[in-house]
């Protein structure tokens, strides 16, 4: 018997609605929001959730914060639309 097993990404993507100041480019831009989960799947199929981060990041110059999930789902449920 052949399985066909891989992992993929599964990438979820928010832009804040208020301005935020990036200390490494010096500019106020609308950061994004990233919540990027990697899946397990056997027969193209996502089966299981390996690992989740939770990222926020500048669209000038892609400066990148770690976020832990509490503060992710405060941030998304504040101030974050989906796109």
């Amino acid at each position: 018997m052949i399985f066909i097993a891989g992992s993929h990404p599964k990438i979820t993507r928010y832009r804040c609605t208020r301005l935020k100041h990036c200390f490494r480019c010096n500019n106020d831009s609308y950061w994004v929001l990233e919540k990027q989960q990697q899946f397990l799947s056997l027969f193209f199929l996502s089966v299981l959730p390996l690992k989740t981060t939770y990222l926020c990041s500048c669209p000038v110059c892609g400066n990148t914060e770690f976020l832990d999930r509490e503060a992710f789902e405060q941030k998304v449920k504040e101030e974050a639309i989906l796109f």
